[in-house]
């Protein structure tokens, strides 16, 4: 294929209908035939990039922006881009424990988007579905964003939820996973979701630094099984340079 097929003109050159199709043909379709080739602008319609969610709090979300690499989405043929981080709006989550879908909308004379959600998958005009959520009634507890590439790493294939901890106590997970994770991860926050945006979160790797460091996590085909620290030094179910407690909540995160 040669491409492009147009060529540059003079002032006063006459332009034959062949120049103008040439012309067209590359804009349209990269020097292509229209029967050989989709046009530009149908190929770019469920163009997408740089777009992440996020939970926000107990009952909002968020697409991230990054100034290097801003959310970047068509909808309904609109090239449209984030220009700040972009939150739900408060009071759109609420009720009883379901899925809600997510959408980003266009809103007419902004080149940016917005977040809107519903009970239905359904894309309505100038929405365009992005991901999911779980509510459980209280707050939001998963969030899946439909264009995370797969060279990122994936949602966990198994997911524990959050659990309350306490001192001195053993904790088996069944992860369901029929082998031996390749990753595991333990995750503590001082509440029952871990969402709010000044929760402490962290990651546990020591659980009882008085005793000496010690991971608290234990692996096998069939469990994932927690055992908590003992003792006085009010470091038994996370120990860490930022934060020590002898409560809270673990999630666990498993990957095959």
């Amino acid at each position: 294929m040669t491409y492009p097929n147009s060529s540059q003109v003079t002032a006063g050159q006459p332009t034959a209908a062949s120049d103008y199709n040439n012309l067209r043909g590359d804009a349209l379709f990269l020097g292509n035939n229209l029967v050989d080739s989709l046009p530009l602008g149908t190929y770019l319609r469920r163009h997408v990039e740089n777009f992440t969610i996020q939970i926000y709090s107990t009952t909002r979300l968020r697409v991230p922006y990054s100034v290097n690499a801003p959310a970047t989405i068509m909808i309904n043929g609109y090239m449209l881009q984030a220009a700040a981080d972009v939150t739900l709006a408060a009071g759109l989550i609420s009720g009883g424990a379901a899925t809600w879908y997510i959408f980003a909308q266009r809103n007419a004379g902004s080149t940016t988007f917005t977040l809107s959600v519903n009970t239905s998958a359904v894309e309505p005009t100038d929405q365009r579905l992005v991901g999911e959520c779980y509510f459980d009634g209280s707050s939001i507890t998963t969030v899946t964003c439909y264009f995370t590439p797969s060279t990122q790493l994936n949602t966990a294939d198994f997911d524990s939820g959050w659990f309350a901890v306490a001192a001195g106590q053993t904790y088996a997970k069944a992860h369901g996973l029929g082998q031996m994770p390749r990753l595991t991860v333990v995750l503590w926050s001082s509440n029952a979701n871990g969402a709010s945006p000044n929760v402490p979160v962290s990651v546990v790797i020591s659980a009882t630094p008085a005793q000496g460091t010690y991971s608290p996590l234990y692996i096998s085909n069939t469990n994932c099984t927690i055992v908590t620290g003992t003792g006085t030094s009010g470091a038994c179910t996370l120990a860490s340079m930022n934060y020590q407690s002898s409560a809270g909540y673990y999630r666990i995160l498993a990957w095959k």
